[in-house]
């Protein structure tokens, strides 16, 4: 085989032909005084809910607009919650005490929600679109400018100025690391350019002041034959430190491997949301745990999070790209070099594909303001 085409499939991932995708966009409008004191005479201070005027006259605004572009699936949300989209074979939408769960498949499910308190002032109103049909990847860039323009109309109906609204548009790619061993033909061929030169082919330009960040996260189950891997400490407190000192000695070790620097083991039943930022900070609030990273550092190490008391259903393995991990072609070889890195981790642990599963969740983010 010519060099050339060696190099070139170096830069392609192949992932199983049953990889489900996801897109969703996310508007974030802060609900300052400023706002507050145009819409005065929709907050009744002597009702016990005094903001339910407001976030529904709101909500109509936003819901009529989404008629208006044929936007099939909106979510209205001013309770503070943070909101998650996942892939689902069955609709559902779940609410914790800080989250706002939406499951749901692009290609047949279609819903439309409002989440609010009219008894609290919310932080912030935070409008979401997700993405509907058969090709959500091939109709990203599409799809983005449909929303953006959206927007720009709620913002002009509502009188909100445009560069307040923070913007994120989110993509995912799911699938079973051992989706071959168990019966899936056929694969999908992805050199994973970023979203601002997908859409630049698409004739699409993102605002030069966007900022991206591309990642990994993989759910790892703890079965009864991982837990038999190693014995557990006898201090109660320390019961299960062996087990996830191995998980994490196992990672760690074949992620390094693959010159991948950055990234997470989180065993503590939180969630981890993947952020970027300037600085890399860790941050526990409540039921998440916030994990923000510089794409422009390029060795950030890897973050241990585990409470050893307690026994997880699944330890969450996070991979972040640096500018590094970018070539000219895209993120193909880092998602390449992520797979390696889990089947060395997977021979480690004896994992038994034919049986078991570990999903892999390949994300791509861009943030920017409308304005």
């Amino acid at each position: 085989m010519p060099i050339s085409r060696t190099k070139n499939l170096q830069h392609k991932a192949y992932i199983p032909s049953s990889a489900r995708e996801n897109q969703y966009l996310m508007a974030k409008i802060p609900l300052t005084d400023e706002l507050i004191a145009q819409y005065q005479p929709l907050i009744d201070s002597s009702s016990e809910t005094p903001y339910e005027k407001l976030y529904q006259h709101l909500a109509n605004k936003f819901f009529a607009i989404n008629d208006k572009f044929s936007l099939e699936s909106a979510q209205f949300i001013a309770n503070d919650k943070f909101a998650r989209v996942r892939f689902s074979p069955e609709k559902f939408t779940a609410q914790t005490k800080q989250q706002v769960l939406f499951l749901y498949n692009p290609k047949y499910h279609t819903s439309r929600n409002t989440f609010f308190n009219g008894t609290n002032k919310a932080k912030k109103i935070t409008l979401i679109f997700l993405a509907n049909g058969d090709d959500i990847r091939g109709q990203s860039a599409k799809f983005h400018q449909l929303v953006t323009k959206a927007l720009m109309d709620f913002a002009n109906e509502t009188e909100i100025a445009p560069e307040k609204i923070r913007v994120s548009d989110h993509q995912h790619l799911t699938y079973d690391l051992f989706a071959k061993s168990k019966g899936i033909e056929g694969s999908q061929a992805h050199k994973f350019r970023p979203i601002a030169d997908r859409y630049m082919a698409d004739q699409h330009t993102l605002s030069a002041q966007a900022r991206a960040l591309t990642y990994a996260v993989v759910d790892f189950p703890i079965n009864r034959r991982v837990r038999a891997l190693v014995s557990n400490d006898e201090n109660p407190q320390e019961r299960y430190n062996p087990l996830y000192n191995l998980i994490a000695d196992a990672f760690i070790g074949a992620a390094k491997k693959q010159n991948l620097n950055n990234g997470a083991v989180i065993a503590n039943g939180l969630v981890p949301i993947i952020r970027s930022g300037e600085d890399e900070n860790v941050v526990t609030s409540g039921e998440l745990l916030m994990l923000s990273y510089n794409p422009l550092h390029t060795s950030c190490g890897y973050t241990c999070k585990w409470n050893s008391a307690k026994l997880v259903d699944s330890v969450q393995l996070v991979f972040v790209a640096s500018e590094q991990d970018k070539t000219s072609h895209g993120y193909g070889k880092f998602v390449n070099e992520i797979e390696q890195a889990l089947h060395t981790f997977a021979k480690k642990l004896d994992i038994i594909g034919e049986q078991e599963e570990m999903m892999v969740r390949l994300h791509q983010h861009v943030g920017f303001y409308l304005k």
